[in-house]
């Protein structure tokens, strides 16, 4: 016979779970639309709790639950379903592991938070319950109960703060995220596994202290991440803008160069003229006229801001050897230049910085950029292909 209450505390353990790992990422970084995903786990989850309910009364003994079989059962449920979800999304390996990280932290507090205070209702009564092997109602509706008061913080903190870090962050401050809540899920973990939650209040004090120590490491980490993010834009802003300064400078000369050489070109014409050598003014003409088709064939597009910033990331694109399709039409760009050098600068180093994770012979880099109506920045497209 399979207990009722074992399957609620199955379902509302993993289900909210579940439904929240998905939420720090973004459509286009999911596989499968976001709905079918939340169905597909769902009913996953229900066939899952149906399963370890089977295995755990085949295992039981007298009526008591076999807690190690009961650990297994879940490990290798919740195995599963990582594997299935991390399928599912397409980013970076470190990136899904913080995740994941994170998911089983939030799992493991729900279980410590339902337990004191299914213990603190329950009171002598809550070690014979806790462990039946028919589970116990009261905890469930404590599990209920925490997770209904923790899970839209949660998804807050997932939707809002996450998600929004996530994406800017590079994969060495991922990595380095993936130690930071390992180390403090492995130490609650450590500490709240099978405790003495019937020592009260004792160990009410010490779960809600752990509960709230944890909360502020949380936001102590993410704070740092957004001052870091924020200190790395600036320092990249500061680069366009001594990047602009440096083509602003170079157009600068190459202008007074031309102004130079054409006052020397003007001089040689009439050189020529005044001796009647129509011939040799043709062939000149001739000449000039196509040095100056060559450097316009080299020439991206009339926005100098634009130009600039293209002449010099796709120098770098060459010097990595990065495949690169550039298509740039902003003719009558009126896009203010600062706004125009951070937009496109960031875009285009963002870029870069992703295909440095590529392997070298399937680099491709495609910039497309295009005026519409009265925008001057229409579409802006950069695509890394792995192969």
């Amino acid at each position: 016979m399979i207990h009722p209450f074992f399957l609620l505390m199955r379902w509302f353990q993993t289900i909210p779970i579940a439904m929240l790992m998905f939420t720090p990422f973004e459509d286009r970084e999911l596989r499968v639309n976001r709905r079918l995903g939340w169905l597909l786990s769902i009913s996953y989850m229900l066939l899952a709790g149906v399963a370890q309910a089977v295995a755990s009364e085949a295992v039981s003994v007298n009526g008591r639950r076999n807690m190690i079989a009961r650990d297994l059962g879940l490990a290798a449920a919740l195995a599963v379903y990582f594997f299935y979800w991390a399928g599912t999304v397409r980013v970076l390996p470190a990136r899904k592991l913080l995740v994941a990280v994170i998911m089983l932290h939030y799992a493991a507090l729900l279980n410590a938070l339902s337990n004191v205070s299914a213990c603190l209702i329950m009171k002598e009564n809550y070690l014979e319950a806790i462990g039946s092997e028919a589970g116990s109602l009261t905890f469930d509706l404590c599990l209920l109960a925490s997770t209904m008061f923790t899970w839209p913080l949660v998804w807050y903190f997932l939707r809002h703060v996450l998600r929004e870090n996530l994406s800017g962050l590079d994969n060495r401050q991922v990595q380095r995220g993936v130690g930071y809540m390992c180390v403090i899920f492995l130490m609650f973990c450590g500490a709240t596994y099978d405790p003495p939650y019937e020592i009260q209040p004792e160990m009410s004090v010490v779960i809600g202290t752990m509960a709230v120590t944890d909360m502020l490491a949380y936001y102590i980490f993410f704070q740092e991440i957004s001052a870091a993010r924020r200190q790395e834009a600036s320092r990249r802003q500061l680069e366009n803008c001594q990047m602009q300064y440096r083509q602003i400078s170079s157009r600068v000369e190459e202008t007074r160069r031309l102004r130079h050489d054409m006052r020397h070109h003007i001089i040689t014409l009439g050189a020529l003229n005044a001796q009647g050598k129509q011939e040799e003014i043709a062939d000149y003409l001739k000449k000039y006229e196509e040095v100056y088709e060559q450097l316009d064939r080299y020439k991206l597009c009339n926005d100098p801001v634009a130009e600039g910033l293209l002449s010099y990331y796709l120098a770098r694109a060459r010097e990595e050897e990065i495949k690169v399709n550039c298509t740039v039409d902003l003719k009558g760009s009126t896009m203010d230049p600062i706004d125009m050098t951070v937009l496109l600068g960031n875009c285009l180093e963002n870029s870069m910085e992703a295909l440095v994770y590529v392997c070298r012979d399937k680099r491709r880099l495609d910039i497309d950029l295009q005026a519409a109506g009265g925008t001057a920045f229409a579409d802006c497209k950069f695509l890394c292909y792995h192969g």
